[in-house]
């Protein structure tokens, strides 16, 4: 109960931070060029809570924290009276380029906004490790990598973290287009590979594509041997000895102790079977049901602990942790690139989508955002304000799709109304919403629907 209300909490603060900045844009932009705004809301719904300012604009909070929106004075809307005195006040009463400038505004805010939030998780700085290979497999193998080799860069992009690793490799693997991935060798040689991304599977699914390349994270050895038992413990009463290796659970393949927590992880809930070397000898103990950890009762164990890892990996894992932080003036360069990089990373994902060559799988809703933001706020500030500056772009992405209802559908009318030299008709303005209605109803349904599969699993 606790992590679903964390969960709700940080998804408000998300969208609530988010959604008033790109509202805000809608809001300066509007009042700059003379248009008087009658309500600023963030939510939808019926306020619950509402105070005008002295131009007599209503600021307000509803109950959905899915969006908002700003209202603004408009001859068209058979809601609000305009007369000859405040005409001028009005929305369609503006230039074409005021009102386009008033649509882009909102999305331009969210860019702005991420900007700023990079800046801020770059001068915080967060711990981040060095990119370096644990035994390379299959494709990585093939293409000459080793064991400790850092990645340096990868079609032509300088990589510093894991998560520059996944951008470049997810979206060159789903083109399956070999690309060049320079490597630091343990003993310091620098050396350029050709990554044949060319090998992948046709169809490959982008969950998949580090597991087709071989791809794994350096981490310290640990042996999937048994070192410790708790007394009265399942795994002791069940028979485990200490000096056990588990080979297996469930019939699934334990290579190492990190193999042996997933494993156990996955089949908490289950009955867990284990194979078991012992003397050269292949046994199997069951395990009937899990119990509760001493010190903490949302976990469930059998009881069993690993060896101590050796000193020298520790030193050399410790060697790979770094602070990826920058002082005040050089993170705004950084924020910059990485704010232009993930636009372009999210534009190319989008292209994948729409062609079919990402899945839909990949379209998020509420439930996700949620989990997320509360997995970045626990990770802490720094990881909190990546996460805010990423879903800051994605909105003032999405918000500039030329689909009615959204800003850049309503940029797009206002476009056709230059070439036409006339304002666009009801009809063809009511028939276009209704599209984007439909439009974005498949999208969120999409979305739900890929959030609850997530949430199953």
């Amino acid at each position: 109960m606790l992590e679903f209300m964390s969960s709700v909490w940080w998804m408000l603060v998300t969208l609530g931070v988010l959604v008033t900045f790109h509202e805000y844009g809608h809001f300066w932009m509007a009042r700059k060029f003379g248009v008087q705004v009658l309500k600023f809301s963030v939510g939808y719904g019926k306020l619950f809570w509402s105070k005008k300012d002295k131009h007599g604009t209503e600021f307000g909070l509803a109950p959905i924290p899915l969006g908002g929106y700003v209202k603004l004075l408009d001859s068209r809307d058979p809601d609000v009276e305009v007369t000859a005195s405040n005409l001028h006040l009005s929305y369609n009463s503006k230039p074409i380029w005021q009102r386009a400038l008033i649509m882009f505004a909102g999305p331009a805010f969210n860019f702005i906004l991420a900007i700023l939030l990079f800046w801020m998780m770059f001068v915080y700085g967060k711990t981040e490790i060095h990119p370096t290979l644990h035994n390379p497999e299959k494709i990585l193998l093939v293409s000459g990598a080793q064991n400790k080799d850092r990645i340096v860069s990868l079609n032509g992009y300088t990589i510093s973290t894991w998560q520059d690793v996944s951008l470049e490799l997810i979206t060159n693997g789903l083109d399956r287009q070999d690309i060049e991935m320079t490597l630091r060798h343990a003993d310091g040689e620098i050396e350029t590979i050709i990554l044949k991304l060319s090998l992948l599977p046709e169809g490959v699914d982008e969950t998949k594509i580090f597991e087709h390349i071989g791809l794994h994270a350096w981490r310290v050895p640990i042996l999937n041997i048994v070192e410790t038992l708790a007394p009265g413990k399942p795994a002791e009463l069940a028979g485990v000895l200490k000096g056990d290796r588990i080979v297996a659970i469930n019939g699934e393949k334990t290579e190492d102790w990190y193999a042996v927590v997933d494993k156990l992880n996955k089949f908490i809930t289950d009955e867990i079977n284990l194979t078991i070397l012992r003397n050269n000898n292949t046994i199997n103990v069951t395990i009937s049901s899990t119990v509760e950890a001493d010190n903490d009762s949302s976990r469930r164990i059998i009881g069993i602990g690993s060896q101590r890892p050796d000193e020298a990996s520790v030193k050399y894992y410790k060697s790979l942790v770094f602070n990826n932080s920058y002082c005040v003036l050089d993170a705004i360069p950084v924020a910059v690139n990485e704010t232009w990089r993930m636009v372009t990373v999210s534009l190319n994902m989008m292209g994948k989508i729409i062609t079919g060559k990402a899945s839909l799988k990949n379209l998020s809703g509420p439930i996700t955002i949620a989990q997320v933001a509360s997995d970045s706020a626990a990770r802490g500030i720094a990881w909190f304000l990546g996460f805010l500056g990423l879903v800051s772009l994605s909105l003032g992405i999405i918000n500039l799709l030329p689909i009615p209802m959204l800003d850049g559908g309503q940029i797009l009318f206002l476009l056709f109304e230059k070439i036409k030299g006339a304002p666009l008709s009801e009809d063809f303005q009511l028939k276009g919403q209704t599209v984007g209605i439909l439009f974005l109803l498949c999208f969120m349904s999409i979305a739900f629907y890929n959030d609850i599969l997530r949430l199953v699993s």
